[in-house]
């Protein structure tokens, strides 16, 4: 008798099924960067396993970089930034060896992230709108938050999420990266250079899924925001000569 050539089964452990539940969830969007995954207490009753599981689920997941694992009473696994690492690192050391320009990165971002934008108003939900009105209203309450500068870019990553494309995603954030980072060293004021509001035109095409308005608006936004941070970063280095 012929025996056919099967293939072993492979007994998934729980913890590895209820890691690749949720990292399918975090790539699918339905968590976004910076969102919270549900508490420990939740996942065993949704899952309905023990608590043993449910931390070596998310402690895979941590391991590969999709979750970070804040303490305290606000704490849990947050999702993390999904990015080109490596191609940040290059940048900014293009950036100490001056061979790449400031202008030419934000002119990167001035082609793509318009049509990012065009992307996420053909694709918007109320639950997505919500998430870009209530990233809008933090931006009023900025000085709360210790993390100025993700807050005022939060709304550019969740649009890119929204676009979804996820090489585009990551390439928009990835530039959002390299940018704030090279202007570190310069400090520039985020009220004078990135003002809260600037999204309110981009945010408002986008749930009205006005696609060709959402382009024009980030380009205007980018357009506005590039000139603002080039004088501050002109007025920084005439003050180092």
């Amino acid at each position: 008798m012929n025996l056919v050539n099967f293939t072993p089964v492979k007994q998934i452990k729980a913890s590895d099924e209820i890691g690749n539940q949720l990292r399918n969830a975090i790539f699918e969007g339905k968590y976004l960067a910076g969102d919270k995954l549900p508490s420990e207490r939740e996942l065993i009753e949704l899952f309905q396993i023990s608590r043993t599981v449910v931390r070596e689920a998310i402690k895979g997941l941590e391991a590969s970089g999709l979750v970070e694992i804040k303490q305290g009473a606000m704490g849990g696994a947050f999702v993390k930034l999904m990015t080109f690492e490596r191609l940040t690192n290059v940048c900014q050391e293009l950036f100490t060896m001056e061979k790449m320009s400031f202008a030419e990165v934000c002119e990167a971002r001035l082609q793509i992230e318009p049509m990012v934008a065009k992307l996420a108003a053909q694709n918007c939900t109320p639950e997505m709108a919500e998430k870009l009105r209530e990233a809008s209203r933090n931006e009023e309450h900025i000085l709360d938050y210790p993390d100025t500068v993700y807050l005022r870019q939060k709304v550019h990553y969740i649009l890119a999420d929204m676009s979804g494309n996820r090489f585009l995603a990551a390439i928009v954030k990835s530039l959002l990266q390299v940018i704030s980072n090279a202007t570190t060293k310069f400090e520039p004021s985020h009220d004078k250079v990135h003002p809260a509001g600037l999204h309110d035109g981009i945010i408002e095409a986008v749930i009205a899924q006005d696609g060709q308005q959402a382009e024009a608006e980030m380009r205007e936004h980018l357009q506005a925001f590039t000139l603002r941070l080039n004088i501050v970063e002109k007025d920084y280095r005439d003050t180092e000569k």
